[in-house]
């Protein structure tokens, strides 16, 4: 095995919508970014093959699932199922991690 550490607060990278997304691992086995978006930023609706787990670092938003809506905040953990449409707006500044085993 091989320890593999991740700087969370080095540079950001940026995606067509906008948003902050920091890519940390990418694996054949987990995938995990860093998402941060400023107040009434949002992530595009998007679907994944796999489940994802999403943790808020910090900050406020929705999340979006289907026809579900929840709201989130600092500490919030959520599990959305593989191929299920989300998408992720902010309130005011938020982090999360986004975490997909593969």
């Amino acid at each position: 095995m091989t320890l593999h550490i991740v700087e969370t607060d080095d540079g950001w990278g940026s995606s067509p919508d906008g948003a902050h997304v920091t890519p940390l691992i990418d694996t054949d086995k987990v995938g995990a970014l860093l998402l941060r978006l400023a107040a009434s930023q949002s992530v595009a609706p998007c679907q994944m093959p796999t489940a994802v787990l999403y943790y808020v670092i910090e900050g406020q938003g929705r999340l979006r699932v289907g026809d579900e809506q929840a709201k989130l905040k600092t500490g919030s953990l959520t599990v959305v199922p593989a191929g299920a449409v989300r998408a992720i707006s902010a309130i005011g500044e938020m982090r999360v991690l986004a975490v997909q085993a593969r």
